[in-house]
């Protein structure tokens, strides 16, 4: 089952960065390539984004398993959670104001804000009121904050650059899309069709979809054609390989191992995964990616054990006050860091 797992979830991150391209009279792929990479060279804007965990299952000896039980534990309690995103974001000089929102429903509905701020070198995260977990005062309300420089050489890992990732952002999203055919996979709907917000304009609609009749298609064209050029992107990209805490000797070796067992990964994302629904849907505005949507529900299965692993999701994202001058918090004078932070719970430094 773990195999089948793996198979699945990396056929899942290719298709997903697929959506987030999904993201202008053009053709509606060119228009959604121009449309991305005028977003991500936009000086500044404000996203409005929500996401929602439909169905999740995972078999039980997986869950077992040392990262995967944390994860597990932590989008467990998130199903079925309404979970909001607002922020403001600046690229130079960098600079990200954000308020995020989960709801937990149920019997005792539980509530979380949590008001972020990141800068190039430093994040700041306020310190929630957490319902049955309570807090010294002294702490509540309190930003932490974070060096991010310091953060990454804790982890071996360099420094996080930006715009070195949204380069690469870019070129793999370029190298994916150019392999999915566009009379199979795009359409422009209507917008009245589209499911767009209510007032919302745009000047044109692409949708993605990935259905039960291209899907054996999409299998091999990820295998055979996308995968091995993304991986080939990430080869020649070691500076970002380590900020992304990967070896270029791991990428080698998984480079091998696909063209060695690629029969084998054919023919267990063919029988062994099952998209149920994969589709995106995304607005263009001067030219600019102003809105997109997507909802996934994918299984996969194993026979030998009998065990499912199922994942549901749906999530849009509004992008507005493009290229207008932001407004910005001040930055909290009060902040305390992680070692004050440590001290208040007199806890050993180490921990």
């Amino acid at each position: 089952m773990k195999k089948v797992q793996k198979i699945a979830i990396l056929l899942l991150a290719v298709i997903l960065v697929v959506i987030a391209g999904c993201s202008s009279g053009k053709p509606p792929k060119a228009a959604l390539q121009a449309a991305m990479t005028k977003i991500s060279e936009a000086d500044s804007y404000a996203l409005k984004m929500s996401l929602g965990l439909d169905e999740l299952e995972i078999p039980q000896d997986s869950a077992l398993e040392g990262d995967l039980a944390a994860t597990a534990a932590v989008v467990g309690m998130l199903k079925d959670a309404a979970i909001t995103v607002d922020a403001v974001y600046q690229k130079n000089p960098m600079r990200t104001d954000m308020n995020m929102q989960i709801v937990i429903p149920g019997d005792m509905e539980m509530k979380l804000t949590v008001p972020m701020i990141m800068t190039e070198e430093t994040l700041y995260v306020k310190v929630p009121q957490i319902p049955m977990l309570p807090l010294p005062e002294t702490i509540t309300g309190k930003f932490i904050k974070i060096d991010l420089k310091e953060l990454a050489e804790q982890q071996g890992a360099a420094d996080i650059d930006l715009e070195a990732q949204q380069k690469l952002g870019k070129e793999l999203s370029e190298v994916l899309l150019k392999h999915f055919d566009e009379k199979t996979y795009f359409s422009q709907p209507k917008a009245e069709e589209a499911g767009l917000p209510a007032d919302f304009k745009a000047d044109q609609v692409v949708a993605f979809e990935i259905n039960e009749s291209n899907y054996p298609q999409t299998v091999d064209t990820i295998v055979n054609k996308a995968l091995p050029e993304v991986l080939d992107v990430l080869l020649k990209n070691e500076a970002t390989l380590k900020t992304l805490t990967l070896e270029k000797a791991d990428i080698e070796k998984f480079k091998t191992d696909l063209e060695t067992n690629k029969a084998e990964i054919l023919d267990t994302l063919k029988n062994n995964v099952k998209i149920n629904t994969l589709k995106a849907t995304a607005a263009i505005s001067d030219g600019y990616l102003s809105y997109q949507a997507g909802k996934l529900n994918f299984e996969a299965s194993d026979e030998a054990s009998g065990q499912k692993m199922k994942l549901g999701m749906h999530f849009d994202v509004t992008y507005s006050d493009i290229n207008k001058k932001p407004t910005f918090e001040e930055i909290p004078a009060d902040a305390i860091t992680l070692d004050e932070l440590t001290q208040m719970f007199q806890l050993p430094t180490g921990l």
